[in-house]
């Protein structure tokens, strides 16, 4: 999946967790985000629509990953988080991206992509997600 990696904004940091496939590390993933975004100074409501977008990525992956690996990159500078989830599985076929989890996906989060991408016989089903304070609105 090196090759399909999200593309991180020049000065940005990054933390990137490669972990198990499994709900049980969800928890963590949300955690990391919300740190991420308080030491950025999102306000509460924005951290906890980070932790719930996470969460909803996380949600839409978990299933298809056929390698039981899941790939979380979190990349943030100034007032602006991005966070990317991937796996790799074993069809293209995805949830209805109309569905009741992507639409609260794309409600919690500034901007939302979801892409497949072929790789070595499998594919790499990402989300992307970008949450910007508001105080970059100001």
């Amino acid at each position: 999946m090196e090759d399909n990696a999200p593309l991180v904004p020049e000065g940005a940091q990054v933390i990137e967790v490669r972990t198990a496939a499994i709900p049980h590390v969800v928890p963590t993933l949300r955690t990391i985000v919300a740190d991420i975004a308080m030491r950025q100074d999102f306000d509460l409501d924005a951290v906890e629509d980070l932790r719930m977008a996470v969460d909803e990525a996380c949600s839409l992956l978990l299933p298809a990953s056929s390698d039981g690996r899941l790939t979380c990159v979190f990349s943030w500078n100034g007032p602006r988080i991005e966070v990317s989830v991937s796996v790799l599985a074993d069809s293209a076929d995805h949830e209805d991206d109309a569905g009741l989890s992507w639409q609260l996906l794309t409600a919690l989060a500034t901007t939302a992509e979801r892409t497949i991408t072929p790789e070595n016989g499998r594919y790499v089903s990402r989300v992307d997600l970008v949450r910007e304070s508001q105080a970059a609105d100001s």
